[in-house]
């Protein structure tokens, strides 16, 4: 009989420990933390999808869900809502964001205090990834792995991409750290087996259209070599490699069609320099970033407007709105607008789903560069000079 017993209390026991298969148990413990604080647990890709919201008693909280793989989540810990609500003094108002590889399982968060948490948006510090940890998730360990690995060098990168008016050495120190990464990146991804963390680092180590040859993105696919097809992420990943392929550097400009200032459609290619080089800038009235940017763009213009070709293309919709941007921006050089139909072609020709976005184009229509703000480009034709 009290073998019975006993027995039933290891099975009680076993079940209360078992690991769900299901689901995750995520139990987080956050000195600090003010009572209500809203954690919510979100897809790092998806800010749009709760996985689960829960609120901090005591310096605890717990979340429930479920995953169907381990996933790049971002924990957000908020008290925003609730200082609102409270009357109590804005200077309280605290919002941390994190990230880490979650998946089915009991997960234990843990961390010193939370003031020792990176902050949300603009005041996210890399240096606060080492102050908290996530236990139970065996692509956590890797990514954090990682993390620790590779924190200097994001730090560094980081750091010299905030800071203004950067010279010649800053850039080229960028550049060196850059590549260091990268090698870094590739080095974890061939001695690590966790498939989900090596798949996110190599989606780090993807490059801007024709900023890439095909020997880049063989590379890429040699990582995964003796991979097989096991997972939706993979397959994705060698989806993009093949589709990046029409994209490397030196691709022709294509044959696409744009309407000038006096209403006329001409052809795009035959508005580049036959003798030199193109720089096509796609803006747009309305987008805010590309207004400024053409502030600085006059200014590259000025060094280089005598040496190479200036092309701006508009997305906009409507020609009054464009027409209003030409007089009020007064451009010296050539202005076209696309129309809408043309401007889908744009996003699945290049890729070019946000604005501003700049192209230097060569003598034989080669796509040679491409990116989304000024200093990119300046650095780039300050090096082919």
């Amino acid at each position: 009989m009290m073998r019975k017993f006993y027995f039933l209390i290891w099975l009680g026991v076993a079940a209360c420990t078992q690991q769900p298969a299901d689901r995750f148990v995520l139990r987080g413990t956050v000195p600090g933390a003010m009572d209500s604080t809203k954690v919510t647990l979100r897809p790092a890709d998806r800010w749009d999808r709760e996985l689960a919201t829960a609120y901090v008693v005591g310096g605890k909280f717990e979340l429930c869900g479920k995953l169907d793989a381990p996933t790049l989540c971002k924990l957000s810990l908020d008290n925003v809502d609730y200082i609102r609500r409270s009357g109590q003094s804005q200077e309280l108002m605290r919002c941390y964001e994190l990230d880490f590889f979650a998946g089915n399982g009991r997960l234990a968060f843990t961390t010193p205090h939370i003031d020792s948490l990176p902050q949300a948006y603009g005041l996210y510090d890399i240096r606060k990834e080492k102050n908290y940890r996530v236990k139970g998730s065996a692509a956590q360990d890797a990514y954090y792995s990682y993390q620790q690995q590779t924190l200097p060098l994001r730090y560094g990168i980081q750091a010299l991409r905030k800071q203004g008016n950067r010279g010649a050495d800053d850039d080229s120190r960028m550049e060196a750290m850059e590549s260091e990464l990268e090698e870094m990146s590739r080095a974890f991804i061939r001695s690590n087996d966790n498939l989900a963390v090596r798949l996110y680092v190599a989606g780090m180590l993807k490059k801007p259209a024709f900023t890439y040859d095909q020997a880049y993105l063989d590379g890429l696919e040699q990582l995964f070599a003796s991979c097989l097809d096991t997972c939706a992420a993979l397959a994705d990943f060698r989806c993009y490699l093949h589709d990046a392929a029409r994209l490397v550097q030196g691709s022709p400009l294509q044959d696409d069609k744009v309407v000038g200032v006096d209403g006329k459609t001409v052809s795009l290619p035959a508005q580049m320099n036959p003798d030199g080089y193109t720089l096509i800038d796609f803006w747009a009235s309305w987008c805010i970033p590309c207004r400024v940017s053409l502030i600085l763009l006059r200014e590259v213009y000025k060094d280089y407007g005598g040496k190479i070709r200036f092309v701006s293309v508009s997305l906009d919709e409507k020609e009054a709105d464009w027409q209003k941007a030409l007089k009020e921006e007064n451009l010296p050089w050539g202005q076209f607008r696309s129309l809408p139909e043309q401007t889908k072609a744009f996003a699945e020709q290049y890729q070019l789903y946000g604005i501003p976005a700049f192209f230097l184009v060569d003598s034989e229509g080669r796509i040679v560069f491409s990116g989304s703000n000024v200093s990119e480009l300046t650095e780039q034709l300050s090096g082919m000079n």
